[in-house]
């Protein structure tokens, strides 16, 4: 196969990290026998398969997303580099994990390369990171809320601010239980949130701090809900279309329910999500690629 690798599609202060990465991925794709061609123009080139750091923004009119746009809409076989869904296990690892999809980053738009599975990627995950699927909590006392980024494009417009008055208006329909709200902690501006007495705002620095003693925990879709799962607290997720949610297949979505969370089984759905997560090692040796592209040829047989 022939891989473009687009290194003009990082912004233009040329992030270190973000461009080593693709370069990485370049590397382990030649291990495999495949010709790579490092892109550093805006020019899209024709390839079997495209390589993109970061997503694409509502907001598309700066050039580098301008050129993603350009480069999800040309081909079909777009690997999309994005954030390390088990960054809470240590924040200071957070870019040697990261996910990897096709042409898309939400369960309902990308592929995970997960038409095989193979369980061993949580095993070596698990083992890496130090982090376990702990058993279902069977007591808890706050409820945790989990922001999402203001103005950021997974809300779909929606204001978090009104989001989160009308979620604890009515999580208080069915629960007296103590309310605790935690920022999202890539938001620059911090002071967006309106502090209220119907909620406790966390200032821990993580949120393996706020699971402590949580009966459960509520995103729109956010990545928090898997820290959530992983430690054993039940997920609701509130998005109308909560597919989008990497949570989705083991979380709730009707509040009501909020006292009786269903306690779904995790098995499949750790090794789904572990299976689209590599560190910079496996992917600099071919090992990532090799796998990724034996599913991508059971998913495009032309490829083969």
């Amino acid at each position: 196969m022939k891989i473009a690798i687009y290194l003009a599609a990082v912004p233009q202060n040329k992030n270190a990290i973000k461009l080593a990465v693709l370069k990485r991925f370049g590397e382990g794709a030649r291990r495999c026998g495949d010709t790579v061609e490092i892109v550093e123009s805006v020019n899209i080139v024709n390839s079997d398969v495209a390589v993109i750091q970061g997503f694409v923004h509502q907001d598309i009119s700066r050039p580098h997303l301008l050129l993603r746009r350009g480069i999800l809409d040309s081909n079909p076989n777009t690997v999309v580099i994005d954030s390390n869904l088990f960054q809470f296990s240590n924040p200071d690892l957070q870019n040697y994990y990261l996910r990897y999809s096709l042409n898309g980053i939400f369960p309902t738009t990308g592929f995970y390369f997960d038409n095989k599975l193979d369980t061993s990627r949580w095993q070596a995950i698990s083992k890496k990171l130090n982090i376990h699927m702990l058993d279902w909590r069977p007591a808890g006392n706050h409820i945790l809320i989990c922001l999402q980024r203001v103005d950021g494009w997974s809300m779909c417009g929606s204001n978090v601010q009104d989001w989160l008055d009308q979620t604890v208006a009515k999580i208080r329909q069915y629960t007296n239980r103590p309310i605790v709200v935690r920022k999202h902690p890539g938001d620059r501006r911090q002071d967006h949130l309106k502090f209220s007495k119907k909620y406790h705002v966390s200032t821990n620095p993580s949120i393996l701090q706020d699971l402590k003693n949580c009966w459960a925990t509520i995103t729109y879709n956010s990545s928090p809900g898997i820290a959530s799962l992983i430690n054993g607290v039940p997920v609701f997720v509130t998005d109308p279309l909560p597919q989008q949610s990497q949570t989705w297949p083991v979380c709730d979505t009707d509040l009501s329910l909020i006292e009786t969370p269903t306690m779904h089984d995790r098995s499949e759905w750790i090794h789904r999500i572990s299976q689209s997560h590599w560190n910079d090692d496996e992917v600099a040796a071919g090992e990532a690629w090799r796998f990724m592209r034996e599913r991508l040829c059971i998913l495009r047989p032309n490829l083969s």
